[in-house]
């Protein structure tokens, strides 16, 4: 099963996903009959990015209608601002050709304008598109120029989103110990510069790592931080993301499908609303996962199908992947092996090309299973021989410890932040301390000479 990493609310950084109410469009849109120039522009920015989550249609009609103003203004920074806008809106849309189209125009008028802040986000929503597309050799060495430039702008959340965005490739990778070093260095930025946002990311990030390595308790307790976070700041993309993967968690190893349910029905609600397609694809899949659980066949194959007709639309490899992977589960159940199998090596196939280690994996497993059960013995033991290179024991082992190791290497340096603040706060009040005795010593030494003068005083008169 895949798990909501959440690329998407990476973009979030860069721009707003909030519900914007209709009267406000239409008072955006009552302003633009009566605006011309560079405001005109802005304001059609704000109109495209306002439907967003509302009518897609319409906010690619006025984002195309953005660049084509600024355009005939000549003005190339705000052609690069509204190209990278649409480009935000078409991934939305889930055209991920046409945002690779727009991310790579925004590109290249930023870097002739030498805007090394768009440029890094630039650089980091190509890379997202790229991961979504399953072209992961890309998608890193996008996020890696990313990583560069907020590094010499010194841009602490940008840091922290390009080393979620790393920490996210070596996930699909299978390099799981990278990816959750990479997801508590962003942790500590986050949690040091007070960035509630990024902070609930990582959570539902670790979250999803521990769950991979079965250690429910954890991986229950990182969900819920980040979750009730995503309430406090109103979040409804990140909390939509963090049910999501709550729902997976509960319909795997407790088996409680009743809360599982739960869960994606509130996830699914959120994602409609915002017309998340990629996050509706995921949660179909999702649902059909559920219902061959709980034996309901008819309702399962509905919802696989209905997945894979959106993550084709969109030519979502990642997802593809997984929905062909799940089909052949449940042809695995109806004992139709030969049709199980054509699946499990369609799914294969994606993820051999992908370097999805995760599901190839899992798919040598399946199809060793297939033809142990048609006594086909050839292919059962080419399979069988794959599926033990993929999985020993011994090297899981060493990863889960190199996963507690780095947790651990985490907690050491958050008590040395700890224990350094404690200190810094003790040097103060050591310091506070010294200057009030330095003042009272002052006013006791100028009590004494008052009563000393007034003694003398008393003296004198008589």
């Amino acid at each position: 099963m895949r798990y909501s990493l959440i690329f998407t609310l990476l973009l979030l950084c860069i721009i707003g996903f909030g519900s914007v109410p209709l009267n406000t469009i239409d008072s955006l849109k009552n302003e633009l009959t009566i605006t011309e120039g560079e405001a005109k522009v802005e304001l059609l920015i704000q109109i495209s990015e306002a439907y967003r989550n509302l009518h897609s249609s319409y906010c690619i009609d006025y984002g195309i209608s953005a660049i084509d103003e600024s355009k005939l203004l000549q003005n190339k920074e705000l052609e690069a601002k509204a190209l990278k806008s649409l480009g935000i809106s078409t991934y939305y849309s889930g055209k991920f050709d046409d945002a690779l189209l727009y991310y790579q125009n925004s590109l290249e008028l930023y870097s002739k304008l030498d805007d090394k802040k768009q440029m890094a986000a630039c650089y980091n929503n190509i890379g997202i598109v790229y991961e979504e597309l399953a072209e992961f050799d890309m998608a890193l060495e996008f996020y890696k120029k990313s990583f560069e430039y907020e590094k010499q702008l010194d841009n602490k959340k940008g840091i922290g989103i390009s080393l979620i965005s790393l920490g996210n490739i070596f996930y699909y990778q299978n390099t799981y110990h990278l990816a959750i070093d990479n997801y508590f260095q962003a942790l500590l930025i986050f949690q040091k510069i007070n960035n509630k946002w990024g902070i609930a990311y990582v959570y539902n990030s670790i979250g999803i790592i521990y769950r991979l390595w079965n250690d429910l308790d954890n991986s229950v307790m990182y969900f819920e931080k980040s979750k009730l976070i995503y309430e406090e700041i109103e979040d409804e993309v990140g909390l939509s993301k963090v049910l999501c993967n709550l729902g997976e968690l509960y319909s795997d190893e407790p088996k409680d499908y009743k809360n599982a349910l739960k869960y994606f029905n509130q996830s699914i609600s959120i994602k409609k609303k915002l017309e998340d397609k990629i996050g509706i694809a995921l949660l179909y899949n999702n649902f059909g996962t559920l219902y061959a659980k709980m034996e309901n066949y008819e309702k399962a194959l509905s919802y696989f199908n209905d997945s894979y007709l959106l993550y084709s639309e969109m030519k979502s490899i990642t997802g593809l992947v997984m929905v062909e992977q799940n089909i052949g589960k449940l042809y695995f159940q109806f004992e139709d092996y030969n049709t199980a199998a054509e699946k499990f090596t369609n799914s294969l196939k994606m993820a051999t090309k992908a370097k999805m280690d995760n599901y190839i994996s899992s798919n040598y497993k399946e199809l060793m299973s297939c033809y142990a059960l048609t006594l086909d013995t050839e292919s059962f033991k080419k399979y069988y021989n794959l599926y033990n290179s993929k999985n020993d024991s011994i090297i899981n082992h060493l990863r889960l410890s190199r996963l507690y190791d780095i947790e651990s290497k985490y907690v050491i340096e958050q008590l040395l932040i700890t224990s350094n603040k404690l200190s810094e706060e003790n040097q103060l009040k050591e310091q506070e301390i010294r200057q009030l005795r330095l003042i009272m010593a002052g006013l006791g030494g100028l009590i004494i000479l008052i009563i000393f003068s007034y003694v003398l005083f008393l003296k004198i008169r008589k």
